[in-house]
């Protein structure tokens, strides 16, 4: 009787390759890439998700946490500030530039006051009112600049350019040193006028008259751009969960994805004419935006009329929001006006001229707003006027809040203001 024995290793290995024959070693390594591939990817998604999850419950913009840091206080445009301005209109000091100022001052964290000027610095004023440096920029100034979360100070000029600037470097003033260092700057085919804001991933948005609002990454490079119809004299504005919005003088307020295209438009809105005020967001998410057809408009998010409100004039000052969700803006009617959310009259204030400049709201709910008629207003809640301080200029620069009770602004006398109690 044979007796079958136990097969060994080598016949098995045998019977094996007689079956499906020997494995090609080209194809185990494809076999061991392909799932090593599997595991980089799934690792790579659980970190996209990660920071993604992060940058939605994290969705402020990374602008510097200062008393003004750019256009309008905040990345919403809301114009108003946690802290109170002054009771009375005395002036601190000023600053002479050689041109016009109509830049909105940005405050740094350790208080030194940042605007441009017609003449094309960008000028870093100190507490006391002493020239910190000037950085030559080559071209006017019309915009506002921006701080960065690192200090790093954003301003955009009139041939445009997109300057990063360091107040930090290694050689202060009083070392013999310029002040300042240019970290890069980025050159577009168009002129600026519109105010930078930054994004929660640091880009920094922008328009321009070739009628492209700009998306620059932190870097300087051009990330992408988004083509409206006309001029874009508008400063754009960020929401909450990171939509831009911004006017164009084609009529038009956009609602832009910050991904930018090819799916970049939202929505749009349009206005009986050109827009170049710079919209403002409320904590609802409702956004304030005005025309030149003299209208004051409310949209609601998803890009529909919540309601809208008539001026005489057309309307280039861009809304602030108080606490109590009041909105208040200028009109080339010369009114300051006070619009509760619903969208009724609270009160109007007329100046003696055209109002181009945007308000300041404070922590009391105070507004401060500059008129052509060559003075600054300080104007209560319930629509008094407090107190009015004369300079030698039509103001088109629009008030900072100080956290030291002091207002600070631009003249077309080519001052800088500074005034407290």
């Amino acid at each position: 009787m044979d007796v079958e024995k136990p097969d060994t290793d080598s016949d098995k290995e045998e019977k094996y390759y007689s079956r499906y024959g020997k494995v090609p070693w080209w194809l185990i390594l494809l076999w061991v890439g392909f799932f090593a591939w599997v595991i980089i990817y799934i690792i790579r998604g659980f970190e996209a998700n990660a920071e993604s999850s992060f940058l939605t419950q994290n969705s402020e913009p990374r602008t510097l946490n200062s008393p003004w840091p750019l256009f309008r206080h905040d990345p919403q445009h809301t114009g108003y500030s946690p802290y109170n301005g002054p009771k009375e209109g005395n002036l601190k000091w000023y600053f002479q530039t050689e041109d016009t100022v109509d830049s909105s001052p940005a405050i740094g964290l350790d208080g030194t006051i940042y605007v441009g000027s017609v003449d094309g610095k960008l000028y870093a004023i100190n507490q006391d009112g002493t020239l910190k440096w000037a950085m030559p920029t080559g071209s006017k100034i019309y915009a506002s600049p921006a701080i960065g979360i690192d200090g790093t100070i954003y301003v955009c000029a009139w041939d445009g350019k997109l300057f990063a600037v360091s107040p930090h470097p290694t050689l202060p003033p009083e070392g013999g040193g310029i002040g300042w260092e240019i970290k890069w700057t980025c050159q577009i085919n168009g002129r600026i006028s519109s105010s930078p804001v930054i994004g929660a991933d640091g880009t920094i948005y922008f328009g321009s008259d070739n009628y492209t609002l700009y998306a620059v990454g932190a870097d300087g490079r051009i990330k992408w751009g988004f083509y409206t119809r006309w001029y874009i004299d508008s400063s754009p504005a960020i929401g909450i969960d990171g939509t831009i919005y911004v006017g164009s003088n084609d009529r038009n307020l956009y609602a832009i994805n910050p991904d930018g295209p090819p799916q970049a438009e939202k929505w749009t809105f349009q206005t009986g004419s050109q827009i170049t005020s710079s919209p403002a967001i409320g904590s609802d998410g409702t956004i304030y935006v005005g025309s030149t057809d003299g209208k004051l408009y409310a949209i609601k998010s998803d890009g529909s009329l919540k309601w809208k409100y008539s001026t005489t004039k057309w309307i280039d000052s861009s809304p602030a929001i108080s606490q109590d969700d009041t909105i208040y803006f200028g009109s080339n009617d010369g009114k300051i006006y006070a619009i509760n959310n619903a969208g009724t009259l609270k009160w109007a204030v007329p100046t003696g001229s055209t109002i181009t400049s945007s308000p300041a709201v404070d922590a009391g709910g105070n507004v401060y707003i500059g008129s052509w008629d060559k003075r600054l207003y300080a104007i209560s809640p319930g629509g008094i006027v407090r107190w009015s301080y004369p300079t030698r200029g039509v103001i088109r620069s629009s008030p900072t809040i100080g956290s030291n009770r002091i207002i600070y602004f631009g003249s077309g006398d080519g001052k800088l203001y500074a005034i407290g109690d």
